[in-house]
């Protein structure tokens, strides 16, 4: 069969297509990304009906390491809200605690069962999303280590398997004890005062408001961030993400720019090929025996995030409960933690005879604290890990 770019990338679309159905029937307990991993395991090397190079011919794979990842991950930078995290400080701190906790484990105990490699190479993944694992595959890719690559795919799929579990399990337990102890313990919403504001520009005015000055703000903000990174060495990855939060905070750029001008759609699918690639060619019996140290490393991170959450959240005056969740928040990503909070909610009030006050009171102390748990690990925490790891793995 002859295969051209456009086939190849109605296939890869396709594929991914039956991931996102998959991934909504299931509630996200079976992430798109792992339904595509595994449909291109079967379709690709077991059945060879799928050449091994379907994301190079496509044409998506040059778009991350050219321009894709500056314009996401300085999108990204530009979602994040300053007064939330000032309002959810504590959450903050606990979520950072329990990403110190992961990398912690994963340097000590994580190394020492699993290898160095892996025990880094899931420190991006297993402690955010898309983003890290993304700066993590295409330096793999880029380094002729596609096995690597593949496990660090892997580590992002899988781990809502581990996280959603323990995130509900202990968003319950929290529930019920907000609850039993009077519902009455709510932090009161910080009357902001004076908002943190330093934008310097006003909203984009209508005439400006189109899809390719949206995109070439971004593009410029994201060349910034590169000259940044050759005058200082910093990791483009970090540069990028702070470069996004510093120039949407001044107003140069809209926060979400890249969805404003409708191009988050494509970007993400070839962001999807980036992480996914290695799969095309590789066997079950090479999947399978990167599965142990995959779902090991998980677990142990699972615990090291429990440990320092708890430890934190002590010194907060927070339960132990409520901890853990929030420190777990970076296995789950939006919008499976906003997904857990919401149905936690809805089924505890449900349970309790609670109206639906009963039940807002629930999502007002618990959905907030997970929305900026996934903010800090996955947008910011897990994108600083990635650029610090890249380089120590295949510099």
């Amino acid at each position: 069969m002859s295969w051209s770019p456009i086939l190849a990338f109605a296939v890869i679309a396709l594929i991914f297509g039956v991931g996102d159905i998959v991934a909504a029937k299931t509630r996200g307990v079976i992430s798109s990304v792992l339904m595509a991993i595994i449909l291109f395991l079967v379709f690709g090397s077991t059945l060879k009906l799928l050449p091994p190079d379907l994301m190079d011919q496509s044409g998506l794979m040059s778009l991350i390491p050219t321009f894709g990842m500056a314009l996401i991950l300085v999108n990204v930078g530009s979602m994040l809200d300053l007064n939330d995290l000032k309002r959810e400080w504590k959450t903050v701190v606990v979520s950072l605690a329990g990403v110190v906790g992961l990398v912690a484990i994963y340097f000590t105990v994580g190394a020492a069962l699993f290898g160095r490699e892996y025990a880094l190479g899931a420190m991006g993944p297993a402690s955010g999303g898309m983003a890290a694992t993304m700066i993590l595959t295409a330096a793999a890719n880029e380094a002729g280590r596609a096995d690597l690559a593949g496990f660090v795919a892997s580590v992002m799929a899988l781990q809502i398997l581990v996280g959603l579990p323990i995130a509900s399990f202990c968003l319950r337990k929290e529930a019920n004890r907000f609850l039993d102890a009077g519902g009455n313990e709510m932090e009161k919403m910080m009357e902001e005062g004076r908002k943190l504001s330093i934008r310097i520009l006003p909203p984009t005015p209508e005439l400006f408001d189109t899809p390719n000055l949206h995109l070439a703000r971004v593009a410029i903000v994201g060349f910034i961030a590169y000259t940044v990174t050759g005058l200082t060495g910093i990791a483009t990855g970090i540069t990028y993400l702070a470069g996004g939060i510093l120039f949407a905070a001044l107003g140069v750029i809209e926060p979400g720019a890249v969805r404003r001008a409708g191009a988050e759609g494509l970007l993400m699918l070839a962001t999807y090929c980036s992480v996914a690639a290695s799969f095309v060619s590789m066997t079950l019996a090479q999947f399978g025996g990167m599965l142990p140290a995959v779902i090991g490393l998980l677990l142990l991170g699972a615990v090291g995030v429990s440990i320092f959450s708890v430890v934190l959240g002590k010194a907060l005056k927070w339960s132990p409960w409520l901890s853990i969740a929030v420190g777990i928040g970076c296995m789950l990503g939006y919008p499976n933690n906003y997904a857990a909070a919401m149905e936690v909610a809805s089924g505890v009030a449900r349970g309790r005879g609670l109206d639906k006050a009963g039940e807002q009171k629930l999502v007002d102390h618990l959905l907030p604290k997970m929305i900026v748990s996934c903010v800090v690990s996955v947008s910011v925490a897990s994108v600083v890990i990635a650029g610090a790891v890249a380089p120590v793995l295949f510099g």
